[in-house]
């Protein structure tokens, strides 16, 4: 009985010096637990933003032009987009809000903080040091394939014309910051030139220049919507000169510039390049009929060969 009692006596003893422990115990738990739940509750939240913005489609900002402005816009976009979803990266085009100038737009692309990322034109070496060129030529080299609009009582005023030296006889007229310019110059041909695209062709109609040399791609369209000026295209001969459609991206977007060369060379494996270039351009090839024609080869010296891949033969057009 009196051990009972020690045994009783030595239990309430023990309880007495640690009435908390449990409680500390349980307490220590919990609170690891909700260190853990914050973490991992913090890390979702984390994991989530992460996802939302590597999702977040990044836009790609092109200078606005008009159809008659650029009339080839429909075909390269179309490539531009198709290169993009091929690329299988996040982006999406945006049109500048206001109209855009060539000049503008390069000076754009070029500015630290400029708001156009890429744009389509002309190449030449300045250029190609001052973005980041992509060299696929988006036209496969017809831009520098050029024929003549004229006035309908000119129409044929290149008939007898066989040489550079024939040809040098006429005036053509040009946009004042068009690649064209200096080329046209270069070679001794006479320039008359416009500050702004439009009024070239009225220009024409009030004869301050004798033609007008456009791409195989873009003559057509352009004839089409102007049926007030009552012009042609020339039947008799055609200017060549080794040049490319390129696109060019900022200098600020150089991931931008190889998701979209990717896209392009993709587009080039699979023929799908091919077959938009065909629906596109296929009936104005054929209507430029350059095998009847006499043609006339300039040198270009804002372009140097060794920069074009003239290597790679799937990528131009020949007639």
């Amino acid at each position: 009985m009196k051990l009972l009692r020690l045994l009783i006596l030595l239990w309430i003893t023990c309880c007495c010096l640690n009435p908390a422990g449990g409680s500390d115990a349980v307490n220590k738990l919990n609170g690891a637990g909700s260190t853990a739940g914050s973490n991992a509750s913090g890390n979702t939240s984390s994991n989530t933003s992460s996802n939302t913005s590597s999702n977040t489609n990044k836009l790609i900002r092109y200078p606005r032009l008009s159809v008659q402005l650029d009339p080839h816009s429909d075909y390269v976009l179309e490539i531009l987009k198709l290169a993009i979803k091929t690329s299988g990266q996040p982006y999406q085009l945006q049109a500048s809000e206001a109209p855009m100038q060539q000049a503008r737009g390069i000076y754009e692309l070029s500015s630290a903080q400029g708001n156009v990322d890429i744009l389509w034109t002309m190449s030449t070496d300045e250029r190609e040091a001052q973005l980041i060129p992509i060299r696929i030529p988006i036209d496969k080299g017809l831009i520098g394939w050029r024929i003549a609009l004229l006035t309908a009582a000119n129409a044929n005023i290149f008939k007898d014309v066989k040489n550079l030296k024939d040809l040098a006889a006429f005036t053509a007229g040009q946009e004042l910051d068009w690649p064209d310019v200096p080329i046209l110059k270069s070679n001794g041909l006479p320039v008359k030139t416009s500050a702004s695209y439009e009024p070239l062709f009225t220009m024409l109609k009030a004869g301050r220049f004798d033609y007008f040399p456009r791409s195989v791609f873009e003559v057509q369209v352009e004839l089409d919507s102007r049926p007030v000026q009552q012009l042609v295209i020339d039947k008799h001969i055609a200017l060549y000169y080794p040049s490319a459609l390129y696109f060019f991206v900022s200098p600020r977007e150089p991931k931008m510039a190889e998701d979209i060369q990717n896209g392009l060379e993709e587009m080039i494996k699979n023929g799908s390049f091919e077959k938009i270039f065909q629906r596109y351009q296929q009936a104005s090839i054929k209507n430029a009929n350059l095998k009847s024609r006499t043609i006339i080869s300039l040198r270009n010296p804002l372009l140097s060969p060794e920069k074009m891949p003239l290597n790679r033969p799937e990528l131009w057009f020949k007639p």
